[in-house]
């Protein structure tokens, strides 16, 4: 399963290369071959096949996977007996080097013949349970509801207190008179307010102009012929005979000039009189008119207040329907979320009842990976455990694979052997008899290690149908030889060698050209 960077340097530097392999599967061979150029087709025993379909049929032929399962595949399982990256070799159960846990443990659970449905049933209510948080919080996010999430409404109460709302606002409206032209009836009635205000300012004033008049009558500003004789007399003054003629004619000159003013002050004030009459009539009609117009006003309203308050009706209704739905989506949350805890016990009931059943199966396994690994480490306690996980997440086993101080390099990778040898000779699930390492298993391990690590294959490999492939270094050869009899080192190593690549030229290396191959890993 290269990656694309070793795709990229199949085709940029063995362009035209075809690789072949042949291999059997249930004692049925099948040759396939692949070209650097052919991009997602394969040759299957001549004939062209798209890798999916492939990866599918081998699926079926060396997988027993359930129809109902999602994760697992012939992709996902092969890299526990095939371990294709560098990656592959730090942790024993994750050769796809993928950090999720859940399909961690489906794969290992699937290859340790433990109970998938069970994992895969916690996985789903986990799921189930983050969608309805994550709904849950989407909703308390809604500026609608979030005075109800943080306990200072009540859902209830709220929506029966719009719905009050709706009913008298729906009262109103079937009550409300539109007048179109509502807006040209009150600019009239404004017009006919100023001219009242007009008219009145002018009726005051004219009626002060009169209150004027009436007071000039009062007085009266001519002087008689007494008045002046007398003054002439204190005066000590004797008037001639033609100066009191010339005071009689002057005293009819003042009568006249008195009788003038009275009946010019007269004048003045009937008009003022009529005029105040005239303005008082035309008063009385734009007050009849004014009085008209705001009963009517009274009575219709404009259009658009009509709109307004439709407007605020539909707002109305939908701010109740949205708290009626999520209110009722509430319930439902909540009435899942207690169904979903209770499968959560059910579930977790489900598997100790099945882990104490299925003990025999894990005991079987424990005992095979702790034999295992006492050939390495006698003295170690070890072995594959197996316990319920009744936590709130995803997982439905507690597993491990455990030799006693296995933090060091040495001893982390024996355990990788320990465990795929394991899966190959002990496992469920598949149709498997190959096992592939890489020299770099072998990275960190005592020679002597190493030499049992041989010896074991030896007794359990050699006698059987399977196969192990190793790929091992001299150097790390000429370090396990000491440790192995003569015999031993004959009859295990150079009796199974296949093929010895060396590094002085080219044509000894693997494709017998130099090739600078880009690697993912």
């Amino acid at each position: 399963m290269p990656g694309i960077k070793q795709k990229n340097s199949f085709k940029k530097h063995l362009p035209g290369w075809e690789f072949y392999l042949k291999f059997q599967v249930s004692g049925v061979e099948y040759k396939v071959s692949r070209s650097t150029d052919g991009g997602q087709i394969i040759k299957l025993d001549g004939e062209e096949i798209k890798q999916n379909e492939f990866n599918k049929k081998f699926e079926n032929l060396l997988f027993d996977i359930p129809d109902d399962l999602k994760h697992l595949s012939f992709r996902s399982l092969l890299p526990f007996f095939i371990r294709p990256q560098r990656g592959s070799y730090v942790n024993f159960n994750d050769p796809n080097e993928l950090g999720q846990p859940y399909q961690v443990l489906l794969y290992n659970s699937f290859l340790l013949g433990l109970n998938v449905h069970l994992v895969q049933e916690k996985y789903k209510l986990r799921t189930e349970r983050e969608r309805i948080k994550v709904l849950i919080k989407e909703l308390s996010n809604d500026q609608l509801l979030k005075d109800f999430f943080a306990g200072n409404r009540d859902v209830s109460l709220a929506t029966q207190d719009l719905a009050d709302k709706i009913k008298k606002l729906e009262s109103d409206l079937s009550k409300f008179n539109v007048a179109e032209d509502f807006y040209d009836i009150k600019k009239e009635a404004d017009r006919l307010r100023i001219e009242l205000d007009n008219a009145q300012n002018q009726v005051v004033l004219l009626q002060g102009q009169v209150h004027n008049i009436d007071e000039s009558l009062k007085t009266t500003p001519d002087i008689k012929k007494e008045s002046i004789e007398r003054i002439y007399k204190e005066a000590a003054v004797i008037l001639s005979e033609a100066a009191l003629k010339k005071l009689d004619e002057l005293e009819k000159f003042y009568e006249h000039l008195t009788s003038n003013r009275q009946k010019r002050l007269l004048d003045q004030k009937n008009e003022l009189v009529r005029q105040i009459d005239a303005i008082s009539e035309k008063f009385g009609k734009d007050k009849t008119a004014f009085d008209n117009t705001l009963k009517y006003l009274d009575t219709h309203q404009a259009l658009d207040v009509f709109v307004r308050l439709t407007n605020r009706l539909a707002d109305l209704k939908s701010e109740k329907e949205n708290l009626e739905r999520y209110d009722q989506l509430l319930k439902q949350y909540q009435d899942q979320k207690i169904k979903l805890d209770q499968k959560f016990v059910e579930e977790t009931l489900k598997t100790a009842t099945y882990l104490t059943e299925a003990d025999g199966v894990i005991k079987d396994l424990r005992d095979f990976f702790r034999d295992l690994a006492k050939r390495f480490y006698p003295e170690s306690a070890a072995g594959i455990t197996v316990y319920n996980n009744d936590g709130d997440n995803q997982l439905r086993y507690n597993f491990d694979a455990k030799i006693e101080a296995d933090a060091s390099d040495g001893i982390n990778s024996v355990k990788l052997f320990c465990y795929d040898l394991t899966i190959l000779l002990s496992g469920y699930g598949h149709h498997m008899n190959l096992l592939f390492h890489d020299s770099r298993l072998l990275d960190g391990i005592d020679p002597r290690q190493v030499a049992e690590l041989f010896k074991v294959l030896s007794d359990l490999i050699l006698p059987t149908n399977k196969q192990y492939i190793l790929t091992i270094n001299q150097n790390q050869l000429d370090e396990v030889k000491p440790y192995l009899t003569a015999d031993e080192y004959r009859t295990i190593i150079e009796e199974n060698i296949c093929h010895i690549l060396q590094d002085d030229s080219p044509e000894h290396k693997l494709l017998g050209i130099q090739v600078d191959m880009e690697y993912d890993k």
